[in-house]
């Protein structure tokens, strides 16, 4: 989870008219409490929270300054969605060949959509199989569509290819992205979504499964 997605949850909870505290963020984000009090410190070190003690516990505050980046944060999404056009692309879910764990679970990778995208991936893509014609036209569409691009990055014994990225939701789900690793074997009939969820167990998904996709380009 990125530090703007975590402080909204933190806003969102203060406008409701509760305390927020670190077990409350644990259980309303179904996470540890070790990964949101290691997140929160991180927060707290860049001076974008402020926590303090009461009879309920730590009480985590945001400040003016992570106020500042939430702002910019919703700023920049409300123009890239202004600006984008929504392309519709309906697949059935199949089996991948374990290639996109392998390329999730790459720290260049995992820190470029963070940054890119605004979050986290799940170690793994959900493959989509398109199976009609105005969807694979859309798909097509994506090729010369405006993109986030993550360059390649070369290391000591290897060159880490490009990737192409467009925001996007699944079955109305968000965030999630629909992805186009330049150095894919797939065809054009076949996409690849990421998101911070494990997509087949948060939307109960099999194959052959069908789905929708919405993405901004």
């Amino acid at each position: 989870m990125s530090e703007e997605c975590l402080i909204a949850k933190i806003v969102y909870l203060s406008n409701k008219g509760s305390e927020v505290t670190q077990q409350t963020l644990a259980e309303e984000l179904k996470m540890s409490q070790q990964t949101i009090s290691r997140k929160l410190r991180e927060l707290e070190e860049r001076s974008l929270i402020k926590r303090s003690l009461s009879k309920e516990g730590e009480v985590i505050r945001v400040t003016e300054n992570g106020e500042k980046l939430l702002e910019e944060c919703l700023s920049v999404l409300k123009t890239a969605i202004m600006t984008s056009h929504l392309l519709i692309i309906r697949g059935r879910v199949i089996s991948g060949l374990g290639e996109g764990r392998l390329f999730l679970t790459m720290p260049y990778y995992v820190e470029s959509f963070k940054k890119f995208l605004g979050f986290e991936p799940y170690p793994g893509t959900l493959n989509l199989a398109i199976y009609d014609r105005e969807s694979l036209e859309n798909r097509l569409a994506l090729d010369t569509s405006k993109s986030i691009n993550i360059p390649e990055y070369r290391e000591q014994n290897r060159v880490l290819g490009g990737v192409r990225a467009f925001p996007a939701s699944i079955n109305g789900l968000r965030p999630a992205a629909v992805v186009f690793p330049l150095r894919s074997v797939h065809p054009k009939s076949i996409i690849e979504v990421i998101s911070p969820y494990h997509l087949r167990k948060e939307l109960n998904l099999n194959d052959g499964d069908e789905v929708t996709v919405e993405a901004y380009a």
